[in-house]
């Protein structure tokens, strides 16, 4: 499973300003993957209304975060992408298979990511112009 993000930018004022842009937009990006990886350890967190979520019953409904633990991401220049490792058992999780649907916690977490994202932009801009003495 995987939540991808990249950035695509052009014109005068990337020309000009590339390399600084360039340091924005990729920090930028670093921080949506660091607010998606950390709503998707709320997500992916068994709930007290859900006993069993995650669990089998050998783990005796106790979670040992071993899935959570797997989900990070990486940030390569302007691309972004948060993903489980490769846990055998992480499409499972996420789609499900026979009567169980699935979480769908990557599919949420992009979705609600797309919600965030001009709040996030404002506020990592209003602080790194604040920065640079505006």
């Amino acid at each position: 499973m995987a939540v991808g993000m990249s950035v695509e930018v052009s014109g005068p004022l990337f020309k000009e300003g590339g390399r600084i842009v360039g340091k924005v937009t990729e920090g930028f990006v670093q921080r949506m993957v660091e607010v998606g990886e950390q709503r998707l350890d709320i997500v992916l967190r068994p709930r007290d209304t859900k006993p069993g979520v995650y669990l089998t019953a050998q783990q005796g409904g106790k979670s040992t975060g071993n899935y959570r633990r797997n989900v990070s991401g990486t940030v390569q220049g302007v691309r972004g992408r948060i993903d489980d490792g490769g846990v055998i058992y992480g499409p499972w999780l996420e789609f499900g298979g026979g009567r169980f649907k699935g979480y769908s916690a990557f599919r949420k977490t992009k979705q609600w990511l797309d919600k965030q994202v001009d709040t996030e932009a404002r506020d990592y801009m209003k602080n790194y112009i604040r920065r640079l003495g505006g």
